[in-house]
C-alpha cells in the first residue's frame, strides 16, 4: 500500500512503515491515520510478517498531529476527534499485536509523534533524534497514549517535566531514560532496523506475539480505558480561547 502520505513496503518477514509527508514534518493527518489502521491490520493478518518498522520521510520522525489541519477544519473539536480517535484505534491494535514494532528515529518525534514512539518495542535513535512532548505550546493535553506510557517508560518526574515543563530530551537522554533501546550512527539508522527486525524474525517467530502480550498484560488491561479519556481530555480543549489562539498561530508560523 502506497500513497501520498504513507508507504508501505514488505522486505521478506519485515513490514516498512514510512510517514510521508516530509515537507510537513510528517504530521499525523486524519488520511494518514486511517491509512495506519489499515496497514497494521493487514499486517496482522499476513502469518509471514512478524516485524513492523516505523520511520518517517525527511529530517522529521514526526512533529505529531495536524495542527494546520485543525485550524483550517469548520468544526476543530470534530477534526480532533476523528484524527485522535483514528489514530488510538490505531496504536491500541498495534499494542495489541501479534507484531514487533521498531521505531526508526531520526530527528524530533514530537506530540502523538512522541507516542508512536511510546508504542513501540524496540527504539532506535540517530544522534540527531529528540523526543518532546509539544502538547503545551498549542494549548492540548495528550493523546496516543503519551499520559500513560511516558510515566511507565522515563518516571512520573520526568514525565512531568516533559509533558508540564517543555523539556526536550535529546537522543543521549532517551537512551539513559529508558525511551530508547539503542543510539546508531544516521547513516546507519535503517541498516540496523533491518538488522534487528531480520534477528527478530529469524528466531523463534511463535514466541514472539505470545511473550509481547505477557510482557503488556498489565498494560493493556487499562490502555484502552485511559486512550478514551485522553480522546475526551483532549477533544474538550480545543474550545479554550487560548488554544484557539495558539493553534492558530502555530499553523500561520508553519504556512509561513
Amino acid at each position: 500500500m502506497t500513497s501520498d502520505q504513507i508507504t508501505v513496503e514488505r522486505d521478506g518477514p519485515l513490514l516498512w512503515l514510512t510517514l510521508n509527508r516530509p515537507q510537513e514534518a510528517n504530521a499525523l493527518t486524519i488520511q494518514l491515520a486511517e491509512e495506519f489502521c489499515t496497514a497494521i491490520c493487514q499486517a496482522e493478518a499476513d502469518p509471514d510478517c512478524h516485524v513492523l518498522i516505523l520511520q518517517g520521510a525527511g529530517r522529521f520522525f514526526s512533529a505529531g498531529g495536524d495542527v494546520a489541519g485543525m485550524a483550517d477544519a469548520e468544526d476543530p473539536a470534530s477534526f480532533l476527534r476523528t484524527l485522535a480517535g483514528n489514530m488510538h484505534q490505531g496504536l491500541l491494535a498495534l499494542a495489541r499485536s501479534r507484531l514487533v514494532t521498531i521505531a526508526a528515529v531520526r530527528g524530533p518525534a514530537a506530540g502523538a509523534g512522541l507516542g508512536l514512539v511510546l508504542n513501540s518495542d524496540f527504539v532506535l535513535a540517530s544522534g540527531a533524534a529528540s523526543f518532546l512532548s509539544a502538547y503545551g505550546g498549542v494549548g492540548l493535553t495528550p493523546d496516543c497514549g503519551v499520559s500513560y506510557l511516558l510515566p511507565q517508560m522515563v518516571g512520573p518526574r520526568r514525565a512531568a517535566e516533559m509533558s508540564l515543563g517543555g523539556a526536550v530530551a535529546s537522543a543521549q537522554d532517551a537512551l539513559d531514560w529508558g525511551l530508547a533501546t539503542e543510539l546508531v550512527q544516521d547513516a546507519e539508522l535503517q541498516d540496523r532496523a533491518r538488522q534487528l527486525g531480520v534477528r527478530l524474525a529469524g528466531g523463534a517467530t511463535q514466541i514472539l506475539g505470545p511473550t509481547k502480550r505477557l510482557l503488556n498484560t498489565g498494560r493493556l488491561a487499562t490502555y484502552a480505558e485511559h486512550l478514551d479519556e485522553e480522546l475526551r481530555v483532549i477533544s474538550s480543549m480545543i474550545a479554550h480561547p487560548d488554544t484557539r489562539d495558539r493553534i492558530a498561530a502555530f499553523a500561520e508560523r508553519r504556512r509561513a
